[in-house]
């Protein structure tokens, strides 16, 4: 059996995910409509969410197999916020609660208002459809998708 390369390590993928959170998280914040566009960008945030901690649970479990338990411990620790603010994002969108949304965003900012985000970060709106995909992955998978 062969052994698997990663091209990106597992915090490069983290990084990369908040990013993304953080870019379309301003843009949203920006926005003054609540349309389908913004719906979409509150579930793109959700799905990122949901990545993000899947990739901490891989990340502490590979710790936990070496026997770094307590490292594994503290990792899950910082990021215990991340489904915690998925779940809010999850229940307000499909409750359609746009102020528990708006509590949700605000954790979410908390945590992703230091990320630096490069000059050239220009996604050509990656959140169109995230509405749908949320709705299919609670369909399959339930509310707690991650």
């Amino acid at each position: 059996m062969s052994r698997v390369f990663r091209r990106e390590s597992l915090h490069s993928q983290r990084q990369r995910l908040l990013k993304r959170a953080a870019y379309t998280l301003r843009l949203l914040l920006g926005r003054t409509q609540r349309d389908a566009e913004a719906r979409d960008m509150v579930a793109y945030l959700a799905l990122l969410l949901d990545d993000v901690h899947r990739l901490v649970d891989t990340t502490a479990t590979s710790w936990e197999k070496k026997g770094f338990w307590l490292k594994a411990d503290r990792f899950r620790l910082d990021w215990a916020w991340v489904p915690q603010v998925r779940d809010m994002l999850y229940r307000a969108l499909l409750d359609e609660d746009w102020d528990a949304m708006a509590q949700a965003l605000a954790r979410l900012y908390a945590h992703v208002s230091q990320v630096k985000l490069p000059k050239t970060l220009k996604p050509k709106e990656p959140w169109r459809g995230a509405w749908q995909a949320l709705q299919e992955r609670v369909r399959r998978q339930g509310l707690h998708a991650g």
